[in-house]
Protein backbone atom coordinates (compact mmCIF):
# COMPACT_ATOMS: atom_id res chain seq x y z
CA UNK A 1 0.00 0.00 0.00
CA UNK A 2 1.21 3.28 -1.06
CA UNK A 3 2.85 5.52 1.71
CA UNK A 4 0.24 8.61 2.64
CA UNK A 5 1.40 11.92 3.10
CA UNK A 6 0.10 14.66 5.69
CA UNK A 7 0.79 18.25 3.40
CA UNK A 8 -0.47 21.72 4.30
CA UNK A 9 0.33 25.41 2.61
CA UNK A 10 0.18 28.28 4.36
CA UNK A 11 0.32 31.43 2.92
CA UNK A 12 -0.16 34.71 4.40
CA UNK A 13 -4.30 34.69 3.61
CA UNK A 14 -5.43 31.00 3.87
CA UNK A 15 -3.90 27.59 4.87
CA UNK A 16 -5.09 24.86 2.72
CA UNK A 17 -4.11 21.27 4.45
CA UNK A 18 -5.05 17.49 3.32
CA UNK A 19 -3.70 14.17 2.34
CA UNK A 20 -2.00 12.46 -0.59
CA UNK A 21 -0.27 9.15 -1.58
CA UNK A 22 2.80 8.48 -2.27
CA UNK A 23 3.53 9.59 -6.17
CA UNK A 24 -0.39 10.35 -6.77
CA UNK A 25 -0.91 14.02 -8.48
CA UNK A 26 -4.19 14.42 -6.02
CA UNK A 27 -4.35 15.84 -2.51
CA UNK A 28 -7.28 14.39 -0.83
CA UNK A 29 -9.60 15.92 2.11
CA UNK A 30 -8.39 19.48 1.36
CA UNK A 31 -9.24 21.54 4.01
CA UNK A 32 -9.38 25.60 3.80
CA UNK A 33 -9.49 28.51 6.10
CA UNK A 34 -8.25 32.26 7.07
CA UNK A 35 -4.65 31.65 8.33
CA UNK A 36 -4.85 33.67 11.94
CA UNK A 37 -2.11 36.20 10.95
CA UNK A 38 -1.61 39.74 10.31
CA UNK A 39 -3.97 39.86 7.47
CA UNK A 40 -7.02 39.16 10.61
CA UNK A 41 -5.10 40.31 13.54
CA UNK A 42 -3.10 43.89 12.22
CA UNK A 43 -2.36 44.82 15.68
CA UNK A 44 -1.74 41.84 17.86
CA UNK A 45 2.20 41.42 18.56
CA UNK A 46 4.10 39.26 16.51
CA UNK A 47 4.52 36.40 19.53
CA UNK A 48 1.12 36.16 19.70
CA UNK A 49 0.91 36.07 15.83
CA UNK A 50 3.34 33.21 15.69
CA UNK A 51 1.87 31.37 18.75
CA UNK A 52 -1.46 31.93 16.77
CA UNK A 53 -0.43 30.42 13.56
CA UNK A 54 1.18 27.48 15.39
CA UNK A 55 -1.82 26.33 17.36
CA UNK A 56 -4.08 26.43 13.67
CA UNK A 57 -1.31 24.14 11.84
CA UNK A 58 -1.15 22.17 14.37
CA UNK A 59 -4.74 21.69 14.86
CA UNK A 60 -5.84 21.60 11.22
CA UNK A 61 -2.95 18.82 10.74
CA UNK A 62 -3.83 16.41 13.38
CA UNK A 63 -7.95 17.06 12.55
CA UNK A 64 -6.52 15.91 8.53
CA UNK A 65 -4.67 12.79 10.52
CA UNK A 66 -7.67 11.31 12.48
CA UNK A 67 -9.35 12.13 8.97
CA UNK A 68 -7.10 10.70 6.89
CA UNK A 69 -7.98 6.78 5.44
CA UNK A 70 -5.14 5.76 7.37
CA UNK A 71 -2.13 7.04 9.01
CA UNK A 72 0.62 9.49 7.81
CA UNK A 73 4.02 8.38 7.99
CA UNK A 74 5.36 12.07 7.25
CA UNK A 75 3.93 15.30 6.95
CA UNK A 76 5.61 18.27 4.99
CA UNK A 77 4.52 22.25 5.22
CA UNK A 78 4.69 24.90 2.40
CA UNK A 79 5.06 28.33 4.63
CA UNK A 80 5.44 31.75 3.60
CA UNK A 81 8.66 33.14 4.58
CA UNK A 82 12.24 31.92 4.42
CA UNK A 83 13.09 28.22 5.72
CA UNK A 84 16.52 27.87 7.09
CA UNK A 85 17.74 24.24 8.41
CA UNK A 86 16.19 22.07 10.56
CA UNK A 87 12.84 23.78 9.30
CA UNK A 88 13.41 27.11 11.06
CA UNK A 89 11.23 29.76 9.82
CA UNK A 90 13.39 33.22 10.16
CA UNK A 91 10.63 35.70 8.93
CA UNK A 92 7.32 35.82 7.53
CA UNK A 93 6.23 39.37 6.99
CA UNK A 94 2.81 38.22 5.29
CA UNK A 95 1.82 35.96 8.18
CA UNK A 96 2.74 37.63 11.31
CA UNK A 97 4.14 41.14 10.07
CA UNK A 98 7.55 42.47 11.35
CA UNK A 99 10.68 40.06 11.96
CA UNK A 100 9.95 37.81 15.27
CA UNK A 101 12.43 35.05 17.05
CA UNK A 102 13.57 32.15 14.62
CA UNK A 103 10.29 29.80 14.85
CA UNK A 104 11.66 25.69 15.14
CA UNK A 105 8.48 24.72 13.22
CA UNK A 106 9.38 21.46 12.29
CA UNK A 107 10.49 20.36 15.07
CA UNK A 108 7.09 22.11 16.81
CA UNK A 109 4.82 19.86 14.04
CA UNK A 110 6.87 16.73 14.49
CA UNK A 111 6.17 16.71 18.40
CA UNK A 112 2.58 18.14 17.92
CA UNK A 113 1.53 16.42 15.32
CA UNK A 114 3.62 12.71 15.95
CA UNK A 115 5.25 12.10 12.40
CA UNK A 116 7.80 13.32 10.85
CA UNK A 117 7.90 17.02 9.49
CA UNK A 118 9.32 18.96 6.81
CA UNK A 119 8.80 22.44 6.32
CA UNK A 120 9.32 24.21 3.46
CA UNK A 121 9.30 27.91 1.73
CA UNK A 122 5.79 27.81 0.09
CA UNK A 123 7.27 28.86 -3.64
CA UNK A 124 10.50 26.16 -3.28
CA UNK A 125 7.13 23.68 -2.53
CA UNK A 126 5.42 24.70 -5.58
CA UNK A 127 8.20 24.28 -7.74
CA UNK A 128 8.88 20.76 -6.73
CA UNK A 129 5.10 19.96 -8.85
CA UNK A 130 6.99 21.02 -11.87
CA UNK A 131 10.49 19.59 -11.41
CA UNK A 132 10.64 16.64 -14.42
CA UNK A 133 11.00 13.58 -12.88
CA UNK A 134 13.62 13.01 -15.25
CA UNK A 135 16.03 15.39 -17.24
CA UNK A 136 13.71 16.26 -20.34
CA UNK A 137 14.85 18.98 -22.19
CA UNK A 138 15.09 22.20 -20.42
CA UNK A 139 15.20 22.10 -16.72
CA UNK A 140 16.24 25.40 -15.49
CA UNK A 141 13.12 27.78 -14.70
CA UNK A 142 11.77 30.44 -12.18
CA UNK A 143 8.72 29.82 -9.99
CA UNK A 144 7.34 33.52 -8.99
CA UNK A 145 4.41 34.16 -6.57
CA UNK A 146 2.17 36.81 -6.52
CA UNK A 147 -0.53 36.46 -3.70
CA UNK A 148 -0.48 38.36 -0.38
CA UNK A 149 3.87 39.04 -1.02
CA UNK A 150 6.12 38.26 -3.46
CA UNK A 151 9.03 35.95 -3.58
CA UNK A 152 10.49 33.43 -6.17
CA UNK A 153 12.75 30.56 -6.38
CA UNK A 154 15.00 29.08 -8.71
CA UNK A 155 15.17 25.79 -9.85
CA UNK A 156 17.76 24.00 -12.22
CA UNK A 157 17.89 20.09 -12.57
CA UNK A 158 15.31 19.37 -10.22
CA UNK A 159 17.16 21.16 -7.10
CA UNK A 160 16.40 24.49 -6.12
CA UNK A 161 19.32 27.22 -5.76
CA UNK A 162 19.23 28.31 -2.21
CA UNK A 163 22.39 28.89 0.50
CA UNK A 164 21.26 26.72 3.56
CA UNK A 165 20.09 29.82 5.57
CA UNK A 166 16.83 29.69 3.09
CA UNK A 167 17.36 33.66 2.03
CA UNK A 168 17.46 33.17 -1.46
CA UNK A 169 14.39 33.87 -3.67
CA UNK A 170 13.40 36.85 -1.53
CA UNK A 171 12.84 39.69 -4.54
CA UNK A 172 9.25 40.58 -2.50
CA UNK A 173 12.29 42.32 -0.06
CA UNK A 174 13.90 44.22 -2.78
CA UNK A 175 13.39 48.08 -2.34
CA UNK A 176 12.39 49.94 -5.84
CA UNK A 177 10.57 52.60 -5.06
CA UNK A 178 12.62 55.45 -2.74
CA UNK A 179 9.91 58.21 -1.83
CA UNK A 180 9.86 58.90 1.72
CA UNK A 181 6.23 57.60 1.54
CA UNK A 182 6.40 54.80 -0.26
CA UNK A 183 4.02 52.03 0.22
CA UNK A 184 4.94 50.00 3.48
CA UNK A 185 5.66 46.25 3.04
CA UNK A 186 4.40 43.86 5.64
CA UNK A 187 7.95 43.94 7.13
CA UNK A 188 7.68 47.23 8.16
CA UNK A 189 9.88 48.88 5.57
CA UNK A 190 8.64 50.98 2.53
CA UNK A 191 8.88 50.63 -1.04
CA UNK A 192 9.42 46.92 -1.04
CA UNK A 193 8.39 45.35 -4.13
CA UNK A 194 6.17 42.88 -2.04
CA UNK A 195 4.50 46.05 -0.94
CA UNK A 196 3.84 47.18 -4.55
CA UNK A 197 3.49 43.96 -7.12
CA UNK A 198 1.52 42.17 -4.61
CA UNK A 199 -2.21 41.24 -4.16
CA UNK A 200 -2.18 43.17 -0.99
CA UNK A 201 0.01 45.81 -2.79
CA UNK A 202 -2.58 46.31 -5.73
CA UNK A 203 -4.89 46.46 -3.54
CA UNK A 204 -3.48 49.22 -2.29
CA UNK A 205 -2.92 50.90 -5.23
CA UNK A 206 -6.25 50.41 -6.65
CA UNK A 207 -7.38 52.47 -3.35
CA UNK A 208 -5.40 55.28 -3.63
CA UNK A 209 -6.30 55.57 -7.31
CA UNK A 210 -10.05 55.66 -6.44
CA UNK A 211 -9.67 58.34 -4.19
CA UNK A 212 -7.22 60.33 -6.33
CA UNK A 213 -9.52 60.00 -9.55
CA UNK A 214 -13.11 59.24 -8.60
CA UNK A 215 -14.75 59.87 -11.58
CA UNK A 216 -12.38 57.57 -13.41
CA UNK A 217 -13.15 54.77 -10.38
CA UNK A 218 -16.74 55.46 -10.85
CA UNK A 219 -16.92 54.42 -14.51
CA UNK A 220 -14.98 51.17 -13.62
CA UNK A 221 -16.34 47.90 -12.72
CA UNK A 222 -14.69 48.04 -9.62
CA UNK A 223 -16.50 50.59 -8.48
CA UNK A 224 -19.93 48.73 -9.03
CA UNK A 225 -18.30 45.60 -7.38
CA UNK A 226 -17.75 47.75 -3.96
CA UNK A 227 -20.93 49.91 -4.80
CA UNK A 228 -18.52 52.52 -5.16
CA UNK A 229 -16.80 52.67 -1.70
CA UNK A 230 -12.94 52.09 -2.23
CA UNK A 231 -12.53 50.90 1.28
CA UNK A 232 -14.21 47.69 1.00
CA UNK A 233 -12.87 47.04 -2.27
CA UNK A 234 -10.99 43.70 -2.32
CA UNK A 235 -7.81 42.44 -3.79
CA UNK A 236 -10.14 39.65 -5.65
CA UNK A 237 -12.10 42.38 -7.24
CA UNK A 238 -9.05 43.96 -8.55
CA UNK A 239 -7.58 40.98 -10.46
CA UNK A 240 -11.10 40.54 -11.46
CA UNK A 241 -10.83 43.88 -13.13
CA UNK A 242 -7.42 42.92 -14.63
CA UNK A 243 -9.07 39.58 -15.95
CA UNK A 244 -11.49 41.64 -17.70
CA UNK A 245 -8.92 44.02 -19.00
CA UNK A 246 -10.90 47.15 -17.05
CA UNK A 247 -9.08 50.37 -17.49
CA UNK A 248 -9.01 51.48 -13.62
CA UNK A 249 -7.94 48.35 -12.84
CA UNK A 250 -4.92 48.02 -15.53
CA UNK A 251 -3.96 52.07 -14.56
CA UNK A 252 -4.23 51.34 -11.02
CA UNK A 253 -1.53 47.49 -10.66
CA UNK A 254 0.37 48.60 -13.48
CA UNK A 255 3.39 50.49 -11.39
CA UNK A 256 3.26 47.05 -9.55
CA UNK A 257 3.67 44.92 -12.45
CA UNK A 258 6.28 47.24 -14.35
CA UNK A 259 8.63 47.11 -11.25
CA UNK A 260 7.75 43.00 -11.27
CA UNK A 261 8.78 42.67 -14.72
CA UNK A 262 12.11 45.05 -14.49
CA UNK A 263 13.00 42.51 -11.46
CA UNK A 264 12.29 39.21 -13.33
CA UNK A 265 14.26 40.90 -16.64
CA UNK A 266 17.16 41.34 -14.04
CA UNK A 267 16.71 37.98 -13.37
CA UNK A 268 16.78 36.84 -16.60
CA UNK A 269 19.74 38.74 -17.99
CA UNK A 270 22.03 37.96 -14.78
CA UNK A 271 21.12 33.78 -14.41
CA UNK A 272 19.63 33.65 -18.39
CA UNK A 273 16.29 32.24 -17.00
CA UNK A 274 14.35 31.39 -19.95
CA UNK A 275 11.09 29.93 -17.76
CA UNK A 276 9.01 31.83 -15.21
CA UNK A 277 5.97 30.16 -13.84
CA UNK A 278 3.90 32.36 -12.18
CA UNK A 279 1.68 31.06 -9.41
CA UNK A 280 -0.64 32.70 -6.33
CA UNK A 281 -3.87 33.48 -5.76
CA UNK A 282 -3.82 37.02 -7.32
CA UNK A 283 -1.77 36.55 -10.49
CA UNK A 284 -4.10 33.52 -10.88
CA UNK A 285 -7.29 35.30 -10.70
CA UNK A 286 -6.43 38.07 -12.79
CA UNK A 287 -5.67 35.24 -15.12
CA UNK A 288 -3.94 35.81 -19.08
CA UNK A 289 -4.66 39.70 -19.09
CA UNK A 290 -2.03 39.54 -16.39
CA UNK A 291 0.50 37.76 -17.71
CA UNK A 292 0.39 39.49 -20.93
CA UNK A 293 0.80 42.70 -18.65
CA UNK A 294 3.55 41.36 -16.69
CA UNK A 295 5.35 40.17 -20.65
CA UNK A 296 5.05 43.51 -21.95
CA UNK A 297 6.62 45.35 -18.91
CA UNK A 298 9.38 42.36 -19.21
CA UNK A 299 9.97 43.26 -22.62
CA UNK A 300 9.91 46.99 -21.75
CA UNK A 301 12.88 46.71 -19.36
CA UNK A 302 15.07 45.35 -22.30
CA UNK A 303 18.33 43.10 -22.00
CA UNK A 304 16.09 40.41 -22.77
CA UNK A 305 17.51 39.51 -26.44
CA UNK A 306 14.43 38.20 -27.67
CA UNK A 307 11.81 39.36 -29.29
CA UNK A 308 8.01 40.68 -27.78
CA UNK A 309 6.39 37.00 -28.18
CA UNK A 310 9.19 35.15 -27.02
CA UNK A 311 9.05 37.66 -24.03
CA UNK A 312 5.69 36.65 -23.59
CA UNK A 313 6.82 32.56 -23.69
CA UNK A 314 8.76 32.92 -21.40
CA UNK A 315 5.93 33.16 -18.85
CA UNK A 316 3.63 30.30 -18.02
CA UNK A 317 0.94 30.22 -15.44
CA UNK A 318 0.69 27.74 -12.76
CA UNK A 319 -1.49 25.37 -12.80
CA UNK A 320 -5.58 26.42 -12.19
CA UNK A 321 -6.36 24.00 -9.01
CA UNK A 322 -4.53 26.38 -6.60
CA UNK A 323 -2.64 22.93 -5.12
CA UNK A 324 0.84 23.84 -6.14
CA UNK A 325 1.85 23.91 -2.16
CA UNK A 326 0.35 20.97 -1.44
CA UNK A 327 1.18 18.84 -4.70
CA UNK A 328 4.89 19.62 -4.44
CA UNK A 329 5.12 18.57 -0.92
CA UNK A 330 3.79 15.26 -1.63
CA UNK A 331 6.14 15.00 -4.27
CA UNK A 332 9.07 16.20 -1.98
CA UNK A 333 7.90 13.88 0.56
CA UNK A 334 8.18 11.32 -1.90
CA UNK A 335 10.96 11.73 -3.96
CA UNK A 336 13.63 11.80 -0.59
CA UNK A 337 11.33 8.54 0.51
CA UNK A 338 12.25 6.89 -2.77
CA UNK A 339 15.94 7.55 -3.05
CA UNK A 340 16.11 6.23 0.40
CA UNK A 341 16.86 9.57 2.22
CA UNK A 342 14.91 9.39 5.59
CA UNK A 343 12.32 11.74 6.17
CA UNK A 344 13.35 13.63 9.29
CA UNK A 345 12.39 16.62 11.25
CA UNK A 346 15.58 18.68 9.41
CA UNK A 347 14.96 21.11 6.73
Amino acid sequence: MPALYLVADMGGTNLRAGWAEAASPAVLGVRREAVEGIARFPKVPVGELQARVVDQLVRVLRERSEAAPRPPVALAVAFAGPVGPAGVVTDAPTVWGRRGPPLPLAEILGREVGVPARVLNDVTAAGWRYVAPEPVGEDFFCMVTVSSGVGNKLFQRGEVLVPQDGRGGEIGHLRVDFAPDAPRCDCGERGHLGALASGRGALNAARALACLRPRFFARSMLSTACGGEPAVLTAHQVATGIRDRDAFALEAVTPGVRHLGRTLAVLHAAVGVRRFIVMGGFARAAGPAYLRLLGEEMNEAGGLGAAPGDVAAMLRAAEADDDDGLIGCARYLHQHQHLGRAVTAAS
